[in-house]
């Protein structure tokens, strides 16, 4: 976790942040920034014991059918969901080299989608931080000011009230509680006698990677010999179902009509970490626990068409002609899925070492979860003679999932990079 220092004097760069997420910044609900990257920051809220009695029951649509609470102060968030005293604020700061009606354009329209993506992954049963509420604040600060925190910018120059635009889009969701998968399967690949992975963690923010069973500061010993142990992935029981249950979380998903777009294993979170992470060894080898993994982070996220059968109809009608996708979409759904998975191979080669075993084993889940998807539409089936021929419907979401593995080798053959024709 953030030392007491660290969590008192976040730093942050750009635009100032609206004023209303500093309005709290001399108490003890001031706001904690995680991480900062080129497009968004994500902060962290403790939010005040009081309600905004004034919160109103304006909405923002963000897609057909879906709408999210829209906010005027931090407070009304109480009112909106409560019993939440924690949250994360990921607030698109505006561009300055962006026109003032683009920039303005892009950050409200990349927010929604962003919304859009967490609620249909919600109603799909897809683990994802619940969406709580939008915001469109403004970045202006009055000077003298309270508010204006001018000098802890990295380049400590003055904010000028003219900029190119001046309005912050916040998406405020739900704090997950847990560790982050990449940190799980380092830890568990690391011994506590070594500092090595220290540096190891240096692309991913602390307070994100929460310890997995592991609050004792650690020590740098200066006389220890510049020659590590090779560190490898620990392949057990454990990881093993992490493994697995991730590849059947990425593949509902899929199913969904999602495609996460940055697929790492810094963007799963694990809710439930074994007590102790260390060198394979757990409080929970019984073969009682089960991960509960919950994807972040869908900035990048776009929506393609779903395959999952609808409730309000039959499992038999879900394949139709009327909503089965034409063969080119189909093949551009597979595109991007298995885009979507070579970036997750390519987290997991690049910072898990001798982890394709666990690839493998994410491949297994991705496939399980639509041969389930078979058998229980086989299940249901009532007329199976007459749509099979129609429909192909023997193995019809197997074949889905066959598309997109084929079309990852393909992807391996060239990398994420498009083609440009085809």
């Amino acid at each position: 976790m953030l030392s007491p220092a660290e969590e008192s004097e976040p730093t942050w760069f750009g635009p100032p942040p609206p004023a209303e997420l500093l309005r709290y910044e001399s108490s003890d609900v001031s706001p904690h920034l995680l991480s900062q990257g080129a497009e968004a920051r994500v902060w962290l809220l403790h939010l005040p014991k009081t309600s905004d009695s004034d919160a109103g029951k304006a909405t923002v649509s963000v897609g057909s059918g879906i709408s999210v609470p829209k906010l005027n102060s931090v407070t009304q968030l109480l009112s909106i969901s409560p019993g939440i005293h924690t949250t994360i604020c990921k607030e698109r700061f505006p561009k300055k080299y962006r026109h003032p009606q683009l920039d303005i354009s892009l950050t409200k329209s990349r927010t929604k989608a962003e919304a859009r993506c967490l609620i249909r992954c919600q109603r799909a049963g897809v683990p994802c931080p619940n969406v709580l509420a939008i915001a469109h604040w403004s970045n202006e600060q009055k000077h003298g000011d309270s508010c204006n925190t001018s000098g802890r910018l990295m380049n400590d120059k003055s904010i000028s009230l003219t900029e190119t635009s001046n309005t912050s889009s916040c998406l405020f969701l739900e704090y997950i509680h847990g560790c982050t998968v990449r940190h799980y399967l380092e830890e568990r690949s690391n011994p506590p006698s070594t500092d090595s992975h220290k540096s190891k963690h240096s692309g991913e923010p602390e307070v994100k990677r929460a310890r997995c069973g592991a609050d004792e500061p650690e020590t740098i010993d200066p006389n220890q010999s510049q020659e590590q142990e090779r560190i490898t992935t620990v392949i057990d029981k454990q990881t093993l179902l992490v493994a697995r249950t991730l590849g059947a979380l990425v593949a509902k998903m899929h199913a969904a009509g999602v495609i996460h777009g940055d697929l790492t294993t810094s963007n799963v979170m694990l809710r439930n970490p074994p007590s102790s992470s260390y060198n394979g060894s757990s409080n929970n080898d019984d073969g009682s626990w089960t991960p509960q993994l919950v994807l972040i982070d869908f900035g990048l996220a776009t929506s393609t068409s779903s395959i999952l059968p609808n409730e309000s109809k039959t499992s038999s009608t879900a394949l139709s002609n009327k909503q089965k996708p034409k063969q080119h979409k189909q093949q551009h759904n597979a595109e991007e899925k298995a885009v979507d998975l070579y970036v997750l191979e390519r987290a997991f080669l690049s910072t898990h070492p001798e982890s394709e075993l666990l690839v493998e084993e994410v491949w297994r889940g991705y496939r399980s979860f639509y041969e389930g998807l078979d058998n229980d539409y086989h299940t249901n089936e009532t007329n199976l003679d007459k749509d099979r021929n129609e429909l192909n419907t023997i193995g019809a979401y197997s074949h889905v999932v066959n598309s997109v593995m084929n079309r990852l080798e393909q992807v391996r053959l060239r990398g994420r990079k498009r083609e440009c024709f085809g």
